[in-house]
């Protein structure tokens, strides 16, 4: 299939010719995604076009696989769900009215694990999240939960758990040079690290509690930022970037719905709870399930999966600028909101 195959798909017109093209890479933080193009352009008779190319792989060919221990690497490599987007399509979950999926256009397999998905260009909305917004997508999220009862252990909380935090988020955090950086220094207050560290110690029996609640298959990454507002009305959320192939505790969505945009920088931390309350109670009244376990599997899940990650050490080598102190001021807030409720647990 052609470029200009796949634009007649998506002007809908099988006559259709290419006039114009132009092609702009997109940035995209995420492993699996080797490159994140959008093709656009107008036919012969004038009708605009655009969709993206989205090309995924295995973590093997990752360019910062150097940095992984070597006796890791075969293990990284064989649980990392590289391909948990494409598999959305090649067997869809069922849906609540209200999600919808990318229209797809071409899958193409290139061989050696690596992919190229072909897919609509959302026009999604640009007017920010207010707590309406989070309440209807976590509604949603409850929806999804409740159509895809599923069997544990949450295997992809354990892989994340033996592989990245334990050999590298929690060596970070207990280097006392860590705490001494500038960047760090100044805005993670004085019993943060002492209580990231004495959270850690309870990462066992947490799991185990997790595997004992209901579980679900959730969408995985249901971060603001993927739950896309389409402008045409056609649903509620666009949902994009499905990336946990893995049976997991009922309200394990949650967690990556409330830090999403605080991760990027985007939430005032002063906003935190109010959205915290707003999604979980919204979440509650979708799913059959004992509150206590929905509010422990929401909880639990975002301190396992976020807590030590809630500072973003990973930049601390960069140049001191006003919008990376506002970044680390935030993320240091935003690690001290999910360690007071881990904390409660």
């Amino acid at each position: 299939m052609s470029v200009e195959d796949v634009v007649r798909a998506c002007v809908g017109d099988p006559r259709a010719e290419v006039a114009e093209q132009h092609e702009e890479h997109v940035a995209s933080g995420a492993l699996s995604t080797a490159a994140l193009r959008r093709l656009h352009g107008t036919t012969k008779d004038g009708v605009p076009w655009s969709f993206v190319v989205k090309s995924i792989m295995s973590m093997k060919h990752w360019e910062g696989m150097d940095m992984v221990p070597e006796h890791l690497r075969e293990a990284a490599v064989a649980h990392f769900p590289w391909r948990a987007d494409a598999d959305v399509y090649l067997c869809p979950p069922p849906l609540p009215p209200g999600f919808r999926l990318p229209v797809l256009y071409l899958m193409e397999d290139l061989g050696d694990d690596r992919m190229n998905m072909w897919m609509e260009d959302v026009d999604a909305a640009r007017d920010g999240w207010d707590l309406t917004r989070y309440r209807r997508a976590a509604r949603l999220l409850g929806e999804l939960a409740s159509l895809r009862p599923a069997r544990g252990p949450n295997l992809g909380m354990r892989y994340y758990i033996d592989g990245p935090l334990r050999n590298a988020f929690l060596p970070l955090l207990r280097d006392p040079a860590t705490w001494r950086h500038p960047l760090v220094a100044e805005h993670a207050d004085p019993l943060l690290r002492a209580d990231l560290l004495s959270l850690a110690e309870r990462i066992e029996p947490l799991m185990a509690a997790l595997d004992r609640l209901p579980h679900t298959m959730p969408h995985g990454d249901a971060c603001p930022q993927n739950l896309l507002v389409p402008t045409d009305g056609s649903a509620d959320f666009v949902a994009i970037d499905w990336g946990w192939p893995h049976a997991a505790p009922v309200g394990f969505d949650l967690g990556q719905l409330l830090v999403g945009l605080a991760q990027a920088g985007a939430t005032d931390p002063e906003d935190l709870p109010a959205i915290h309350e707003t999604i979980e109670a919204a979440y509650l009244g979708q799913v059959d399930a004992d509150p206590a376990d929905v509010s422990f599997g929401y909880v639990a899940s975002l301190v396992l999966r976020s807590a030590w990650q809630a500072l973003p050490l990973e930049r601390l080598g960069e140049e001191v600028t006003p919008e990376l102190e506002q970044l680390f001021a935030r993320r240091a807030a935003l690690a001290r909101f999910i360690v007071d409720l881990g904390r409660g647990l």
